[in-house]
């Protein structure tokens, strides 16, 4: 009959050890991993800050490739309202059958859509054949447009 027999001295110390070491560098790895996903830019440029709760949606989104002609915009939650900076040029009025060169504010179940188009005769012909930034100037509407804060994000445009 085999004799069970104490282990060397020493060796359950070390296996704790090398058991602790080994748990510590994983969270570390775990961590590291955390901090670089949510520091991540995804597409092409970043977007400002995370996302605010306001803005459903960036049209196109941070990154995205689209057409010279192509709308910008924000999809907006309910009780917000917005105002657009395309490539510097400050797009605050709505869009009339009188004059086309304005904001289209779609009112959605979920709030508004708020969208420019580029247009010959228009503040912004075109967007730009490279890199092209939005910001979206976005305020509570119980608060007003003096409480606006900006949300930017980039794309290209081809």
């Amino acid at each position: 009959m085999a004799q069970l027999t104490e282990p060397r001295p020493g060796l359950l110390e070390r296996t704790f050890v090398r058991r602790g070491v080994i748990a510590l560098l994983l969270a570390a790895v775990v961590g590291l991993m955390v901090v670089i996903v949510n520091n991540a830019v995804t597409g092409n440029d970043s977007v400002s800050s995370v996302r605010p709760a306001s803005i459903d949606r960036l049209i196109p989104a941070s990154g995205a490739q689209i057409l010279r002609q192509g709308q910008v915009g924000v999809d907006l939650a309910v009780g917000y309202d917005a105002y657009l900076i395309v490539n510097g040029v400050e797009i605050r009025n709505q869009a009339t059958e009188d004059d086309p060169d304005g904001l289209v504010k779609s009112l959605t179940s979920d709030g508004y859509t708020i969208t420019y188009a580029p247009g010959p005769g228009k503040r912004v012909e075109s967007l730009v054949p490279d890199t092209n930034r939005v910001t979206a100037m976005v305020w509570r509407q119980a608060d007003g447009p003096s409480t606006a804060t900006p949300t930017y994000w980039t794309f290209t445009a081809t």
